[in-house]
């Protein structure tokens, strides 16, 4: 597998959207993971297959009480569901009180979801706060992504979030994966959004650059949200999403390998 976390520095910018039409698009089977430890709703908002409502109960909390027993690929596939579309997805945490039942399983989980196999993972982690524990997956990562928007408030917090990512991971030597940043603007805006994220992220020590651009798609986010009917995969968030699935896959060589990149070392396309 190779484990590809996202999440945000601010607010709420649209990872949880960009995560579920990400795992949509991908060029190989996945795994839409919520590992937000302070809480998800993506139960409340999507449905099983057939139209039934998922199990609230069946996801990050049944796992954890399974976990005390052992942790494997197998044993996080039975407490899975699927959306429609055959999409694999386990549910997160309702409420924030229940991440203190994973207590410090957070890396032998990241172990386990970046272990060789058939499926690619997509983790949503939420905001990434200096103290939260999903920051424990990070370094079983094959690759980072956080999303932002283009303000310049949030590209400052994006700035500080990444450089801090990469001090902690690469903190005594230590194997970190490379960090991109997508950005949700207009695509109309994406050229001017680009340059000028690129220009805030040059001035940290750590191998950061824009990975894509997700088109801001008020209309597409509420269909995936299920409060808007329409054709998903005509809308620009989904193509924007497609190319950078494809793009992602090509550069940093996803599905060939699950190391993350050694300290110091920056992959095609990514700069130092």
């Amino acid at each position: 597998m190779s484990l590809i976390v996202m999440g945000s520095a601010k607010g709420a910018p649209g990872t949880s959207t960009t995560a579920l039409a990400l795992a949509g698009v991908w060029p190989s089977p996945t795994l839409l993971a919520e590992l937000d430890p302070y809480g998800s709703d993506l139960v409340y908002r999507q449905v099983a297959p057939d139209g039934a409502v998922l199990d609230p109960n069946r996801g990050m909390f049944s796992l954890a009480l399974a976990a005390r027993g052992g942790l494997n690929p197998d044993v996080i596939r039975e407490h899975t569901q699927f959306l429609p579309g055959d999409q694999e997805i386990l549910l997160g945490l309702s409420r924030s009180e229940q991440g203190a039942a994973w207590g410090a399983h957070w890396d032998r989980l990241g172990r386990v979801l970046a272990a060789p196999g058939s499926t690619d993972v997509i983790a949503d982690v939420g905001r990434l706060y200096p103290d939260s524990p999903a920051l424990a997956l990070l370094p079983h990562a094959s690759l980072v992504l956080l999303v932002a928007r283009t303000n310049a408030e949030d590209l400052a917090h994006v700035r500080a979030r990444a450089a801090a990512v990469h001090q902690r991971l690469a903190a005594g030597g230590r194997r970190v994966a490379p960090i991109g940043v997508l950005l949700v603007t207009p695509l109309r805006h994406q050229t001017r959004a680009v340059e000028a994220a690129n220009r805030v992220l040059a001035g940290i020590e750590a191998p950061v650059q824009v990975a894509g651009v997700v088109a801001f798609d008020p209309g597409a986010a509420e269909q995936l949200a299920g409060r808007r009917r329409g054709r998903i995969h005509k809308t620009q968030l989904f193509g924007s999403v497609r190319a950078i699935a494809a793009d992602l896959e090509k550069r940093f060589g996803l599905g060939r390998t699950n190391e993350p990149v050694p300290a110091g070392q920056a992959p095609e396309g990514v700069a130092r």
